[in-house]
């Protein structure tokens, strides 16, 4: 036993130990299952990403041999490129050369803009001048041209003046002529001559002072001037006539006035071609001068603004010359600069070269180490897609195992309680033993002893129920089968649907047949249960019993009266089924343990069930007070719920909403009471 204590001690320290390290292994399997949680969609990712690689590196190796390839036409074109550097450095450094000639040009070109700016701004003040000297003069000419056609305007007005004085000619003339061919005497023809021959005169007098433009028309009009004063003088011949020479002057003044009809045409011809000619000329002299003033205004509005932009541009060009030479200064520093770098690029050249090579070398090892690239590429996808399948039985072995560290981890407490108590029992043991061995030593076994030892406990039996015999047992089944067996016999004898008094209410007559039930059952169960007392029925609690068989008859009641009410004669054969239900599945003749599973599916849910359990608890106790007045308890809630049901199924009677007995759908009038067979008053009656 020392021994034992000794081990349990050393065992407590290892199983102390082995919790210690259970929970560490706990706590690492957790952790390992949390990290290991993301390993599948990373394990499809790698495996995934392992074929891209493969396919990258077809693409590298590809890309390698173009390498190698390009890098071969490098070292090809290395010396053109020293030779071009070269050239490069070459031109930049005459560039460089030249910049300071380029440098002097940028400046005597700022130098001339300047001079052109200052002999342009120099030359716009005489030009101006120059334009309004020339606008004035144009000004003089077109008024000395309006003066010099005004005369113009007034030869209409001649004109009409000539022809007037040509028809006092002609008036004249016809006198003369008339007077020249009528007889008369000497003189009387002196006399009209003589007056003629003034009047000829004096028209020929007022044609001398006109002028006419054409020469034709002047010709004529010199024509009959001439005749008009060749006229003879009337005192030259007073005595005697002549007929000759009056035949004569006569046809001389008809072709004189012949020549002034066809001046006077002639005249007025010109006459209104002189008007119209007058007023064009003035128009056009008049628009020759809105035209001049007009020009003289833009000419100056544009000499002005082509003064303003020749000003800007000779700025802008002073600008850009400015320009230009700083551009060149920055661009000859560039030359400089870029003659340097040309130089240090020439040097380059050479390091580039060599670096080239270099590279070539490289990319010819690339080349020759790409198939082994290409394989260590494709055994990597192919491991990780064998990896990738392996992965979720990793997952649920580390799942598994988690659950089972887990189990360790909660199960140690319970393993370290129980070594501490093994370790206090084993030293108790140890010590109790050796004090036992002493006091066994001092006793002297005797015959008493020996029987203890043979005989260390004895039994006692205790009776939590007293049947004594099978008719006690029976006994509740057979009062709750007969109590159920008379609420039927009662709903099919008496009148369930019959109405007590006319004219009143749904619940009045629900209220009456409540209340009659509720007598008739109570009845029952009272007599039943004296009978059974009467006939010899032990019973360990008579009010239980009374009381368990009253709420029963209420609940079967209540049933009962609900299908035959709502139903009628349909309602009366399903209580007739539920009786046969409730004779299997209420436990009352065997135990439910050996009843087949549809009757221990509906055990509870049958109102027997609870009768048979409350009238045991009364008959031979061992059940429990508390538990019968539960089974009472639900057999009042199965009363209230059917009493509720039946009173819903009463006020859809009275109110015509159903009516199921196709015997009441001929007559809703109460019969005689000799042939009354529970029909229902409808409410005409």
């Amino acid at each position: 036993a020392h021994q034992l204590s000794d081990g349990i001690v050393t065992l407590s320290d290892g199983v102390n130990q082995y919790v210690a390290g259970v929970y560490q292994v706990n706590n690492g399997v957790q952790q390992m299952k949390v990290a290991v949680t993301p390993l599948a969609s990373g394990a499809q990712q790698l495996a995934a990403g392992s074929s891209q690689l493969a396919a990258g590196i077809q693409q590298y190796t590809g890309g390698v041999g173009q390498l190698a390839s390009g890098l071969g036409l490098l070292q090809a074109n290395s010396g053109q490129l020293s030779g071009g550097a070269g050239q490069l450095a070459s031109g930049l450094n005459t560039l460089s050369g030249n910049s300071a000639a380029l440098r002097s040009g940028a400046g005597q070109l700022a130098a001339g803009n300047t001079e052109l700016n200052n002999r342009v701004m120099g030359l716009i003040p005489q030009l101006q001048g120059q334009m309004t000297a020339s606008s004035q003069e144009i000004s003089a000419n077109a008024n000395e041209l309006a003066n010099a056609l005004r005369p113009l305007s007034q030869s209409s007005q001649q004109l009409d003046q000539l022809f007037r004085a040509l028809s006092a000619i002609n008036t004249a003339l016809d006198g003369v002529k008339q007077a020249a061919a009528t007889p008369a005497t000497a003189t009387t023809r002196s006399a009209n001559a003589g007056t003629d021959n003034s009047q000829l005169k004096a028209a020929a007098t007022a044609l001398s002072g006109v002028k006419a433009q054409n020469p034709s028309d002047q010709a004529k009009i010199d024509a009959v001037v001439s005749a008009a004063a060749a006229a003879p003088s009337g005192q030259s011949s007073t005595t005697t006539t002549n007929q000759s020479n009056n035949s004569e002057l006569v046809s001389r003044i008809s072709a004189v006035q012949d020549q002034i009809s066809h001046l006077q045409s002639t005249v007025r011809q010109a006459q209104s071609q002189s008007g119209q000619a007058t007023v064009n000329v003035a128009q056009a002299a008049q628009k020759l001068q809105n035209s001049l003033q007009a020009l003289q205004t833009n000419t100056g509005n544009a000499l002005n603004s082509a003064s303003g932009q020749l000003t800007s541009a000779t700025q802008q060009l002073a600008n850009g010359a400015n320009q230009l030479n700083a551009g060149v200064n920055q661009y000859t520093n560039g030359v400089d600069t870029a003659a340097a770098g040309a130089n240090t690029l020439n040097a380059g050249i050479g390091q580039y070269t060599a670096g080239v090579a270099q590279a070539g070398a490289g990319a010819n090892q690339l080349v020759a180490n790409s198939p082994a690239l290409i394989s260590g590429a494709g055994q990597l996808a192919s491991a990780l897609a064998q990896l990738n399948a392996q992965v979720p039985s990793l997952i649920s072995g580390i799942n598994q195992l988690a659950a089972g560290t887990q189990q360790l981890a909660d199960n140690s407490p319970a393993l370290v309680s129980g070594i501490t108590q093994l370790n206090q029992g084993a030293g108790q043991l140890a010590s109790q033993l050796g004090k036992g061995a002493k006091a066994i030593n001092n006793i002297k076994p005797t015959g008493k002893t020996a029987k203890m030892f043979a005989e260390p406990t004895t039994v006692k039996h205790k009776n939590y129920s007293y049947v004594p015999n099978y008719g006690h047992a029976l006994a509740p089944y057979v009062l709750s089968v007969a109590l159920y067996v008379g609420i039927l016999v009662f709903n099919f004898i008496y009148p369930i649907r019959r109405v007590a008094e006319k004219g009143h209410s749904a619940v009045a007559w629900w209220a009456s047949k409540v209340l009659v039930g509720a007598v008739a059952v109570t009845l029952m169960a009272v007599i039943e249960d004296a009978i059974m007392l009467a006939c010899g029925l032990t019973t360990d609690h008579i009010p239980s019993l009374f009381a368990t068989s009253i709420c029963f008859g209420l609940a079967s009641m209540a049933i009962v009266m609900f299908l035959s009410m709502t139903f009628d004669n349909p309602g009366r054969f399903v209580a007739m089924v539920l009786l046969m239900l409730q004779l299997g599945g209420s436990g009352g003749t065997f135990p439910m343990e050996v009843t087949m599973k549809f009757y221990n599916v509906i055990h509870w849910y049958l109102p027997m069930t609870y009768s048979i359990l409350g009238l045991r608890q009364s008959i031979s106790s061992g059940i429990g007070a508390h538990y019968a007045l539960f089974c009472n308890l639900v057999l009042l809630g199965i009363a209230v719920v059917f009493n509720l049901l039946l009173l819903a199924g009463m006020l859809g009677i009275h109110h015509h909403f159903f009516n199921i007995n196709p015997k009441l759908e001929k007559n809703q009038e109460f019969l005689d009471e000799m042939e009354n067979d529970g029909g229902i008053q409808s409410k005409k009656d």
